[in-house]
C-alpha cells in the first residue's frame, strides 16, 4: 500500500484513508507493506498490537529523509508496537514536536514492548524532540535498533528487560543519558551496544552519576559495549553498574567531565564480576577508568576484572556539579581498581593525579599492575599501604617523567613519586609520609616485599 497527503490539506489529510492509524491497520489487514510518500504527516498516537490489523506484522517505510511523522498533541506515545513480531520500520523521521508524553513511569516516543515483539527492526529513521526517551524497549521485546539518528530527547534509547542490538546510531543533544540497557534484577541479558556515536549528554535531572552518561548499563549482564565514539558527557562515557560478565572494548571517549569508563557495584547485593575493559582510547576526562567498590560500607563487590591495552591521556581535575550545589573535583587518576583486578599493558600519559591507583585505603585486595607504560604523570603507580590491604603486585612497568620529590613540605609532594603508597582523606588521594620524611619510592627497586606490596623489575626515570 502507498499513501500520500491530500493536496488540499497538507499535513492533516490523506488521499485514501482518514488517518495514519487507519492506513497502518489496512496495510496489516491486507498483509502488505506500507510506503509513505514524501511529506509531513501530522498524527496522534499510532498503535500496532495483536488486536488490530488482523494481528499481522507491519512493514512501514519511506525514502530516507523524505517523510516526517509528527505528533500533533499530548499522547502516551507516537508509535507503540505491542506484542507483534517481525515489525520493520525504515527511513521515517519521527518528530515528537516536544508534546507531552502522558505514559506513567519510564516512557518513550517510539515503543517496542511485550515478549511477542520479537525480531523488530528500526533502521534509518530519525527520532527527535521528545521530552522522554526517543526509543523505548520493554517487557522482553527483542530486536535491532540500527543506523538511526536521535536528537533533542531526554534519553536517546532506553531498553529495560530486553535483548536489543543497538548499532551504528548517531545520538546528540540529550538531556540525561544516551543509551541505557537495564534489567529489573541481576541476570544475563546479552545485548550489544556497538558502533554508535554519542555527542553532548547533559545531566538535567541532577544526580551523582545516574544521569549524564553516554552509555549506562544497570544490572544487565553479558552486555558488550564496543567500538562506540562518545564525546562531551557531563559524567561518564560508559558506566556499568552491577553488570556482570560484560565487555567494554575498543571505544573512543573524549571530553568527559567525570570518569570516562566507570565500572562499579553500587549497593549491597548489586555486585559486578568478570568485566573486561580493553582496547579503549580515552582522551580528556576527569578520571580515566575506575573499577570501584569492594563490598565495604554498604557497597556491592566489583571483582574478577581485567583492565588491559587501553590508551589513557589528558586526565584533569574537573568540577562536577552535584544536586546540592556543590562542585567537588575529580582527582585526575588514570586507572584505579580495588579488588581482584589486573591492570596490564596500558599506556597512560598526562594525568593530574596518579597514573594508576591500586586500592583505596582498606579496599585493596588481590590487585596487580604489570607491563604498563606511564609517561609525564606526576605520580606513577600509587598503592594502598593500609593495614587491611593484601596481595598487591607491581612489576615490569615503565614510569617516565614523574615528580621526584624528597621534601614532604614541597606543595607538590602529595602528588609525586614513581611507585609509592598513598591514601584517600575523604577529598584527595595523596602520597603518604614517613614522619617528616618521604615514604619509600620503589620505582627502581629489585624484587621487594613490604606489607601487602610485592614489587620489582620496574623502570623509573623522573
Amino acid at each position: 500500500m502507498v499513501i500520500t497527503q491530500a493536496s488540499s490539506s497538507p499535513g492533516t489529510g490523506w488521499s485514501a484513508v482518514a488517518n495514519l492509524q487507519t492506513a497502518v491497520n489496512n496495510a496489516r489487514s491486507s498483509a502488505k507493506p506500507l510506503q509513505l510518500l514524501p511529506g509531513l504527516y501530522l498524527t496522534s498516537q499510532i498503535l500496532v498490537d495483536a488486536a488490530s490489523g488482523g494481528g499481522n506484522r507491519l512493514e512501514m517505510f519511506a525514502e530516507q529523509g523524505t517523510v516526517t511523522v509528527r505528533l500533533s498533541g499530548a499522547a502516551p506515545y507516537l508509535l507503540d508496537v505491542n506484542n507483534v513480531p517481525d515489525v520493520v520500520i525504515r527511513g521515517i523521521n519521527f518528530d515528537g514536536n516536544n508534546q507531552a508524553i502522558t505514559s506513567s513511569g519510564i516512557a518513550g516516543l517510539i515503543r517496542f514492548e511485550g515478549s511477542s515483539t520479537t525480531d523488530f527492526i528500526l533502521s534509518e529513521c530519525s527520532v527527535t524532540n521528545s521530552p522522554v526517551a526517543g526509543i523505548y524497549a520493554a517487557s522482553n521485546a527483542r530486536g535491532r535498533i540500527a543506523d538511526n539518528r536521535i536528537s533533542n530527547c531526554d534519553t536517546g534509547i532506553f531498553s529495560i528487560d530486553c535483548t536489543v542490538y543497538i548499532e551504528d546510531n548517531g545520538l546528540s543533544t540529550l538531556n540525561n543519558n544516551g543509551i541505557c540497557v537495564w534489567t529489573s534484577s541481576l541476570g544475563g541479558n546479552g545485548s550489544l551496544v556497538s558502533g554508535n556515536t554519542i555527542n553532548w549528554v547533559n545531566n538535567a535531572a541532577g544526580g551523582t552519576g545516574q544521569y549524564g552518561n553516554g552509555i549506562l548499563v544497570y544490572r544487565a549482564g553479558n552486555v558488550k559495549v564496543s567500538a562506540n565514539n562518545i564525546f562531551n558527557t557531563k559524567f561518564s562515557a560508559i558506566r556499568l553498574n552491577a553488570a556482570t560478565n560484560s565487555h567494554v572494548v575498543n571505544n573512543y571517549c573524549w571530553n568527559l567531565q567525570e570518569a570516562a569508563i566507570f565500572i562499579e557495584a553500587p549497593g549491597a547485593g548489586e555486585n559486578l564480576s568478570g568485566c573486561i575493559v580493553s582496547g579503549n582510547n580515552i582522551d580528556t576526562a576527569g578520571l580515566g577508568i575506575t573499577v570501584a567498590n569492594s563490598g565495604l560500607y554498604g557497597d556491592g563487590l566489583a571483582d574478577r576484572c581485567l583492565v588491559s591495552n587501553n590508551i589513557v591521556n589528558n586526565i584533569t581535575n574537573n568540577a562536577i556539579p552535584y544536586p546540592d550545589g556543590s562542585k567537588p573535583f575529580t582527582t585526575g587518576r588514570g586507572i584505579t581498581v580495588e579488588t581482584n583486578t589486573i591492570v596490564t599493558n596500558n599506556v597512560i600519559t598526562s594525568t593530574a593525579g596518579a597514573a594508576i591507583g591500586l586500592g583505596v585505603n582498606d579496599a585493596a585486595k588481590d590487585i596487580m599492575a604489570s607491563g604498563n607504560l606511564i609517561n609525564n604523570c606526576p605520580m606513577g603507580i600509587a598503592y594502598s599501604a593500609n593495614g587491611s590491604a593484601s596481595s598487591i603486585l607491581v612489576n615490569s612497568n615503565i614510569v617516565r617523567g614523574y615528580r621526584n620529590i624528597t621534601n614532604v613540605s614541597d606543595p607538590n609532594y602529595p602528588i609525586s613519586g614513581a611507585i609509592v603508597s598513598y591514601s584517600f582523606n575523604g577529598t584527595l588521594f595523596q602520597r603518604d609520609t614517613n614522619g617528616g620524611s618521604p615514604n619509600t619510592d620503589y620505582g627502581n627497586a629489585t624484587q621487594t616485599s613490604s606489607g601487602a606490596l610485592t614489587v620489582g623489575m620496574n623502570r623509573a626515570n623522573p
